[in-house]
């Protein structure tokens, strides 16, 4: 698989990043064991908080919702698509890349 795709809502107290149910399943099915999660919300201020000590958030927020370390994932994944679902810009984040 060459992307995973990560719905991201703007809501009026934080953001909600989702996955459809499509991919849930393609997950179950390339790590067995897993089980990823519906949705994360993370508020605003939770959201700035934490990157200004830790950096972006999104490379934390995709192993949680994919229920997958990023190392396995790295063995099946290449990039993980944020994509907006207000204007439908996508931001990717390529798993061979990061740290």
């Amino acid at each position: 698989m060459t992307a995973i795709k990560i719905n991201v809502y703007k809501q009026l107290d934080g953001y909600n990043f989702s996955l459809s149910p499509s991919i849930r399943d393609i997950i179950k099915k390339l790590f067995p064991g897993s089980h990823p999660a519906n949705n994360i919300f993370v508020g605003y201020d939770t959201k700035s908080d934490f990157e200004s000590f830790n950096g972006r958030l999104e490379q934390y927020i995709y192993p949680a919702l994919l229920d997958v370390e990023k190392e396995r994932l790295k063995e099946q994944v290449e990039t993980i698509e944020f994509i907006n679902s207000e204007t439908g810009k996508i931001e990717k984040v390529h798993l061979d890349k990061e740290k």
